[in-house]
């Protein structure tokens, strides 16, 4: 809903948001030896993904509308049919009435995201990742006390998963963008090693603009060995965008690292 709101706040129309779970975004659905189109429906689209946002659309005020008029077309054809059970049209229309949820805080019409059954391979032409992270990077919220190893260690492992994701939603030629808010090196430098490393198609882009410094270069073993990050080389080290508190720069701390997908 954020989203939406901000886009209509700034009068875009040209977002539409989707509410799925980022683990599943890679369409499952199988018919025969061919995937089935979901939503987008075989169509190659440039995709941010962004804590941003829309009120319905015409389109979609006049899709629930359409469907308003099927369930009502349906109620009379079914009558009191239904295990013998008469369906009242309120009853029949709580779909239609989820699409809806009133005014906003910008007076809008509302609405409601839709939900996804994920996308075709290949189908989007650029992704950002603003992954979900331990956040060690936000001020004035620079502590880790509510952060372990453990938990730390748990971020990049469904970071990476995430990252699967995108890797395969993006054609080759596109271009993937992974960002988070957190100066935790093994959710930054560690994944774009876990990336380079297992897809081979991928390399490191050059960003304009670049404001921040040099990723982190080398490894790092903690606990006798039982924890260890590989990191950068120091050519990608140039090539990624890391904003540290402790810099001369004046921010918060994130990074971004810039992919070009390849023949897959």
């Amino acid at each position: 809903m954020d989203i939406k709101i901000l886009a209509a706040e700034m009068d875009l129309t040209c977002i539409r948001a989707y509410r799925l779970d980022a683990l599943k975004s890679v369409s499952q659905t199988v018919v025969g030896a061919d995937v089935v189109a979901t939503n987008l429906d075989r169509e190659i689209y440039d995709i941010t993904i962004m804590k941003s946002s829309s009120r319905l659309d015409n389109g979609d005020m006049h899709r629930v509308n359409m469907d308003r008029d099927k369930i009502d077309a349906e109620i009379m054809s079914m009558g009191n049919r239904g295990n013998g059970r008469y369906v009242s049209k309120k009853e029949l229309r709580k779909p239609t009435q989820m699409m809806k949820n009133g005014p906003g805080r910008n007076h809008s019409i509302g609405g409601r995201a839709e939900n996804s059954k994920g996308f075709l391979p290949n189908s989007f032409d650029r992704v950002l990742l603003d992954a979900p992270c331990s956040a060690l990077g936000l001020r004035p919220r620079l502590f880790a006390s509510e952060e372990t190893m453990e938990s730390l260690q748990t971020h990049a492992k469904y970071q990476r998963k995430m990252f699967d994701q995108a890797v395969q939603l993006v054609r080759t030629g596109g271009v993937i963008v992974y960002s988070t808010c957190t100066i935790n090196p093994g959710e930054n430098e560690a994944l774009v090693r876990y990336a380079l490393d297992t897809y081979k198609f991928l390399s490191l882009a050059p960003q304009n603009p670049k404001v921040g410094g040099p990723g982190l270069v080398g490894k790092c073993e903690l606990f006798g060995g039982k924890h260890a990050e590989t990191w950068l080389t120091q050519s990608e080290a140039e090539l990624v965008q890391r904003f540290d508190p402790s810099a001369t720069l004046d921010t918060i701390g994130f990074f971004i690292a810039k992919f070009n997908v390849g023949q897959k």
